[in-house]
């Protein structure tokens, strides 16, 4: 199957999650589980068959070092647009969260369909950067916005339960210490892995929501997310000096949606529900536009 053939088909399982919400075939708790079967089982799988076997090189540092300056510096963005806009807490919160989260999920798919097992194996290295800060600084921010405590007990219980976190250092550790998986092993897993990871792009078709769509709070935490976010990738890519397809992954997780998390955190923490929803929506709608042409024009 040839990429443009293998876009094309993620571009239609959206379709299908969007028009079956529609029918009434699927609503939300059903996307949840898919997203939760995609967490708890998907997501590790194809860590521990992928990454585990790539070669790793020193300056693939520069990939979770990437994504977390970008996740720090649209933070550090953020609070000054939110205090220009003299929004009150919980949408400031909720704007912060946006702009913080990087939905490289989103992105998987699409990265493995084009880039292959090396190319999807970088861009989780790339997530490693953002899953440590999603449990630990975006979370801590958006209890502090919404008024409850970020002890270090908390934050290390939210850091710790997250199985992607833990696949990705089990697969790093038998990476490093030459262990090989059997080859038996590692090809089930990556294929049960590619096949539930499809359930992502389903269940953002079911999310989809493009309430708000010309609210000033949503149009500023899209442009703190993609485009400035994309700015500080392209300065990563020139600090750390990365070139090839390193060079593409930083630069399409650089401007990749909200993640969905932001939407899940903000409910939990009392933030401003509707703009993290809103908000994430039209950025996955605007992702299945740039994603797959940025995809052909990045180098491979």
């Amino acid at each position: 199957m040839t990429v443009e053939l293998r876009i094309l088909l993620l571009l239609a399982l959206f379709a299908v999650g969007f028009i079956a919400r529609r029918l009434g075939w699927l609503k939300p708790p059903h996307a949840g589980r898919m997203l939760q079967l995609v967490i708890t089982v998907g997501l590790p799988a194809l860590f521990l068959a992928d990454v585990s076997r790539i070669p790793l090189r020193l300056d693939l540092i520069a990939l979770p070092a990437s994504a977390m300056i970008i996740i720090i510096v649209s933070g550090a963005a953020s609070l000054l647009v939110g205090r220009a806009m003299a929004l009150q807490r919980p949408e400031q919160g909720a704007m912060t969260i946006c702009a913080m989260s990087i939905n490289n999920g989103f992105l998987f798919p699409f990265a493995i369909a084009v880039w292959g097992q090396v190319g999807f194996a970088q861009m989780a290295l790339f997530d490693f950067g953002n899953a440590l800060c999603q449990g630990s600084l975006v979370y801590a921010i958006a209890a502090a916005y919404g008024g409850h405590g970020t002890g270090f007990a908390a934050i290390a219980r939210r850091v710790l339960s997250f199985p992607p976190l833990w696949a990705l250092l089990v697969a790093l550790l038998l990476n490093v210490s030459d262990v090989q998986l059997p080859s038996l092993l590692t090809t089930v897993l990556g294929t049960v892995g590619r096949w539930i990871l499809m359930l992502v792009i389903i269940a953002l078709g079911v999310l989809f929501d493009a309430r708000l769509l010309g609210d000033r709070r949503v149009l500023a935490t899209l442009a703190l997310r993609i485009p400035l976010g994309l700015a500080v990738g392209y300065a990563c890519v020139l600090i750390f000096d990365i070139e090839g397809l390193t060079r593409s992954v930083v630069l399409l997780g650089a401007a990749a949606p909200i993640g969905f998390s932001a939407v899940v955190i903000a409910n939990r923490e009392n933030l401003h529900r509707e703009l993290a929803a809103s908000a994430a929506s039209i950025s996955v709608l605007l992702a299945l536009v740039f994603v797959p042409l940025a995809l052909w024009l990045l180098p491979r």
